[in-house]
């Protein structure tokens, strides 16, 4: 009779820690799906945020990076999935169905292979993608900038980014050679370039590392331009 009590005893125990063990899976898989949720949610605002603001995002990067208002869509089509998957996740969760949760998991299998996917293409292509980064910045440079302290996209853009990673356009100061700054100003370089701008040897044709930034930092400056006048919009 003990043993019988004994072993009923176990056996409540065991069911009440498993029970325990579900509860907490429970919670946690409601936390992430609503984790997912907003991050599909500010996928999908960022998608309408580039989409509304497309005309200023050409006027930064030029008509050659139109294809690249494509994100847009890519974000709310993305953003709208995921904020559909994180919800359908936590309402499987709170109704414990078996069919709402595996129609979930396959969700997530198939998005597993998708970015897959996407990280080898991204790997397969990335000289690709900064060959476009420095022409883009290297274009805006050369036919948007105006000149020091002006307000438009571009010159302050460059600017912000010449003054704080102390360079001078992607490469030095001949990357102005030719360009709309140096035709209607007359200038080797703009008084970004120098280390203290309001000096009387930042004249724009004196050239030399005391006066002028000669460090090269290509893609940081080009990456750091994009990033800078996104803030700006």
């Amino acid at each position: 009779m003990q043993s019988a009590w004994d072993e009923t005893v176990k056996a409540e125990h065991g069911e009440s820690y498993y029970r325990t063990i579900f509860i907490c899976l429970k919670i946690l898989m409601i936390a992430i799906n609503a984790i997912l949720t907003v991050a599909g949610l500010i996928f999908l605002g960022f998608g309408v945020w580039m989409k509304v603001n497309g005309d200023a995002i050409l006027q930064i990067l030029g008509m050659r990076a139109g294809h690249l208002l494509n994100v847009s869509y890519f974000c709310i089509v993305a953003g709208c999935f995921l904020a559909l998957l994180g919800f359908v996740g936590c309402y499987g969760a709170i109704k414990e169905s078996k069919t709402i949760l595996m129609l979930y998991f396959v969700a997530l299998t198939t998005i597993f292979i998708g970015e897959m996917t996407c990280a080898i293409v991204v790997l397969i292509f990335k000289s690709i993608i900064t060959v476009l980064f420095k022409e883009e910045a290297f274009g805006l440079l050369k036919n948007n900038y105006t000149g020091f302290g002006d307000k438009n996209f571009a010159s302050f853009g460059w600017d912000s980014i010449m003054k704080t990673f102390h360079c001078c356009g992607l490469k030095n100061y001949t990357d102005f050679e030719g360009s709309y700054y140096q035709i209607t100003k007359g200038r080797l370089y703009p008084k970004s370039c120098c280390r203290n701008p309001f000096s009387a040897d930042c004249d724009g044709i004196t050239i030399t590392p005391d006066i002028i930034f000669t460090k090269l930092t290509t893609m940081i400056c080009s990456l750091a331009l994009f990033v800078n006048l996104f803030r700006r919009i």
